[in-house]
């Protein structure tokens, strides 16, 4: 998975970041006044080794039809979108936590709603890799771990997750196809495993008696600025909804706070997840770094209007100011559950823009995930 994205653009008001896992590249109207580009970059890649020796490294193909809009209620709940919204899944049968059941319909809410929450398992699962071979037999299932690693520097944010096992195989098998399941609350039941990603691998992976087996996602959010270390941790609990790990993130005070997807039960809410999202300008003295937790000096916030379009994420909302006001800097901000702030994407402008008195200067953020328009 490679892509190259991004458009940053001063047009008569209209400001737009486009951020993108995957995404084609946007044009730059003719009618624009001013136009900057910033080009993050995401690779993802999936890697497959076999007694720890590398014998598949591809790019991940695609994330399935529910991740969008799991990804909106998970991470960006307003109070317009985080109404009821159905989301059309297939949940798997493992072995490891899973009762039987196939392809369901679901009501969810955005932020605390328990029952109906992308988030809250009150059991101690994590993801799952289901191993299938070139005849279409799951064969395997491996348990991600609960630890993912993270690694960021000034061109970008890797972020890999990984699994192993050591298989009780009687004879050879091949590994043809990955999917990647995700612990999710549905209609009261605490183990819905939703099919969130899907990989072919060609040529198929021999495995025999005896070996051990480890699969590893990367992520590489690959830019310049947008990607803060919060997103990273935001983005890893928000795949995983792991209830036994606490992620850690910096609040917009500066202290340490956490994302836990924990709910006492199916009538409890989760102990501490995003409930509320803002886009925020300011107007400080800014430069971007990884690190960064909050705007240098805010303007002005607004709840965007949250959409789901296709494979990706678009949040705006068009200010409107009642004098001349000067922009520098644009970030997304969540609320959590116990009343905290975190910032987890956040651009500096390259020159100070000008918002101009009673002009819609209309700020979008996207983010695009590589996608299949299947369950």
């Amino acid at each position: 998975m490679r892509g190259k994205t991004g458009l940053v653009l001063v047009v008569a008001g209209l400001l737009l970041v486009a951020l993108a896992l995957v995404a084609p590249q946007p044009r730059a109207p003719s009618a624009a006044v001013e136009a900057e580009t910033a080009q993050p970059e995401v690779e993802g890649r999936l890697l497959v080794y076999v007694n720890g020796e590398l014998k598949y490294s591809g790019k991940v193909h695609s994330f399935l039809k529910p991740a969008p809009t799991l990804l909106a209620l998970g991470l960006f709940p307003t109070s317009g979108f985080k109404s009821v919204t159905r989301v059309s899944f297939y949940n798997e049968n493992t072995d490891t936590w899973t009762p039987s059941l196939s392809s369901i319909d679901a009501l969810y809410y955005g932020g605390v709603s328990s029952d109906r929450s992308v988030w809250g398992i009150s059991n101690s699962i994590a993801p799952l890799v289901l191993v299938y071979d070139s005849s279409g037999n799951k064969w395997a299932e491996i348990t991600l771990s609960t630890t993912p690693s993270v690694y960021s520097n000034s061109s970008g944010i890797l972020l890999s997750i990984s699994g192993s096992i050591t298989p009780s195989l009687s004879a050879a098998s091949n590994v043809a196809l990955l999917r990647l399941v995700r612990p999710t609350v549905a209609q009261l039941s605490p183990g819905f495993a939703i099919r969130l990603m899907e990989d072919t691998l060609s040529p198929p992976v021999t495995v025999n008696p005896g070996d051990s087996l480890t699969v590893v996602y990367q992520f590489y959010f690959k830019a310049d600025q947008i990607f803060t270390a919060n997103w990273a941790s935001a983005f890893f609990a928000w795949l995983y909804n792991v209830p036994g790990a606490k992620i850690n993130v910096t609040a917009t005070d500066g202290t340490t706070d956490y994302i836990d997807p924990y709910a006492q039960s199916l009538s409890y809410p989760a102990n501490n997840v995003p409930v509320a999202t803002f886009i925020v300008v300011g107007d400080g003295q800014a430069s971007f770094s990884r690190g960064a937790y909050r705007v240098a000096r805010e303007v002005a916030r607004a709840e965007p209007s949250v959409q789901v379009y296709g494979g990706g994420v678009s949040l705006s909302y068009a200010f409107v100011f009642s004098q001349d006001t000067t922009i520098t800097e644009l970030a997304v901000y969540v609320k959590l559950t116990n009343g905290k702030e975190v910032m987890l994407l956040y651009y500096v402008l390259p020159q100070p823009t000008v918002a101009k008195a009673g002009v819609p200067f209309t700020v979008t953020f996207r983010v695009s995930l590589p996608y299949q328009d299947r369950v």
